[in-house]
Formats: C-alpha cells, structure tokens, sequence
C-alpha cells in the first residue's frame, strides 16, 4: 500500500526493514512529538529515518494547532532521545520549512510554503521584537526560543487576509464556533452511539 503519494504518521516503532521499505516506496513520513510523547507511545527516531534519505515533515496530530509549539517540541525531544545536545538544529527546521512545503506541494496544485508569483502566497505576520540581532543566518533560532503561535498578529491565506492585528476578517468567529461545536457533538455521537 505503500507508495510515492503515502504519509505515514508518526513511524514510531519502525524496524529497518520498515525504514528500508519507506524508502524503497517513496513514502512520507510526518512526525508529531507532541501527541506521541502525550500517549506515551514512544519516539520517532528522525535522525535514522533522514539518514535513509526519507522525506520527513513535521505535524501535530490535532494536539495543537500551533506548529511553533510542534517545533520547539521536536527539537528538545530528539535531543533528549538521543542524548546529544547537539542534534536537531538542521534537522527539524529542515522537517518543517523545507519537507512540508516538499509534500505539500505533491498534493496540491497551488505552489505552497514560498513568497514568489504563481504561488498561493500564504504568509503570517509575527509581533516580534528580537532581543539579540536578527539576521538570515540566525533566524530559526529566534523562531525556535522567542516566539510560538500567540505571536501572530496578521494571517494571509491565498493572497487574502484572513486576520489583521488579531481581527478576523470577513469571518464571524461565533457562527464558525457554533458550527464546530455542532460538529463535534454529531462526530462525538457517531463514535459513541
């Protein structure tokens, strides 16, 4: 079942056989720290999975929406598994802005995850101050130690502006909670009959 156009998610307990296979079949892999350590089901071993050339993103599993936080969490648990304080800096920025936009753009139609013409120019806008200079060279760590979701203040999806200093635009935000909540009650209903 496995091929060019699969996900696997989380690939915790994979033996080299199965990392041989995800390999041989092209196969993408996105790990989500935060749900596995929150389940308590053990660890992706990302070092071992990018050694073997596959394309490993970064997710969350629904455990939060904010992918800084996923990030944060990535980078202190393959440090913490592998017991080097060293690993993880290339890897999971790697994992998040290179191979996610790599997926996704095998999935969709619209060029995503890049500022340039032709593609859906979907941008977030951070209040940040850096306290240290902020440069190209540097940034990830800034990312990384400074700031998480709660940062955002303009959200531009598509070339439109979806929220403006923490206004949403053009949404009403207690019809589309209503939805939801409704929505979740059906699903609920339906798994618990």
């Amino acid at each position: 079942i496995l091929g060019p156009k699969s996900i696997a998610g989380h690939c915790v307990h994979v033996t080299d056989e199965d990392v041989a296979l995800l390999k041989k079949s092209q196969a993408k892999v996105v790990h989500n720290p935060e749900s596995n350590m929150g389940n308590a089901v053990g660890t992706t071993d990302i070092l071992k999975l990018l050694d073997a050339g596959i394309t490993v993103g970064l997710g969350t599993d629904g455990y939060t929406n904010d992918m800084l936080e996923s990030y944060k969490v990535a980078n202190c648990l393959v440090k913490h598994e592998q017991h080097k304080p060293y690993v993880g800096w290339g890897e999971v920025p790697h994992m998040l802005f290179e191979n996610n936009r790599k997926m996704a753009n095998e999935f969709f139609d619209t060029t995503v995850g890049i500022l340039k013409k032709g593609a859906a120019a979907d941008v977030i806008v951070l209040d940040y101050a850096a306290p240290t200079p902020l440069d190209e060279n540097n940034i990830n760590g800034h990312l990384l130690f400074g700031t998480n979701g709660m940062y955002v203040v303009t959200t531009i999806s598509d070339g439109v502006p979806r929220m403006i200093d923490r206004k949403l635009q053009g949404i009403d935000k207690a019809e589309v909670m209503d939805e939801v909540l409704a929505t979740s009650k059906g699903l609920w209903k339906r798994l618990n009959p």
